[in-house]
């Protein structure tokens, strides 16, 4: 089963950071994946002139079996240059902070989060695709015409 929702925060002055985290799913399901995608980002109206806003995520990798935190600016906006960026960027299986390391905003930021989960996990269903395919043989008729895609083989 797939579950897709809206994801935006606004960052500010007032409120420099916004954390998505992975949403609670009941013990029964088992979570596939699941991933951020960041769609845009955009200054407000109210944005000064002349200053730069610059957004920053962090978020954890898995770096050869070492956990890392990595922070990288995903957004620098400014009034007269840039207002508003379609980055398309991906953030698969974690938490992820958003903040506005430089500028006064307000800073838009939205998106859409993606859930996969169903109640197998990927080794059952495996198992259980392929036990089918072993009991059932797939037959050919050997005397079949070959497909021609709608073209008769008859010369004129």
């Amino acid at each position: 089963m797939e579950s897709e929702s809206f994801y935006g925060v606004t960052l500010s002055e007032k409120e420099p950071i916004a954390q998505f985290d992975v949403p609670e799913i009941p013990e029964e399901y088992i979570v596939h994946s699941h991933k951020l995608i960041i769609k845009q980002i955009s200054l407000g109206p109210e944005a000064k002139t002349g200053e730069f806003n610059v957004v920053q995520a962090e978020t954890n990798i898995n770096d050869d079996g070492v956990k890392k935190t990595v922070k990288i600016p995903i957004a620098v906006l400014k009034v007269g240059e840039t207002r508003s960026l379609r980055p398309n960027v991906e953030f698969p299986n974690g938490s992820v902070t958003f903040k506005l390391v430089q500028g006064t905003g307000p800073v838009y930021v939205c998106g859409k989060a993606e859930m996969n989960f169903g109640e197998f996990d990927d080794g059952q269903i495996f198992e259980e695709y392929s036990d089918e395919e072993e009991d059932s043989e797939l037959e050919f008729d050997e005397d079949a015409a070959p497909q021609t895609n709608g073209k008769s083989n008859k010369k004129k």
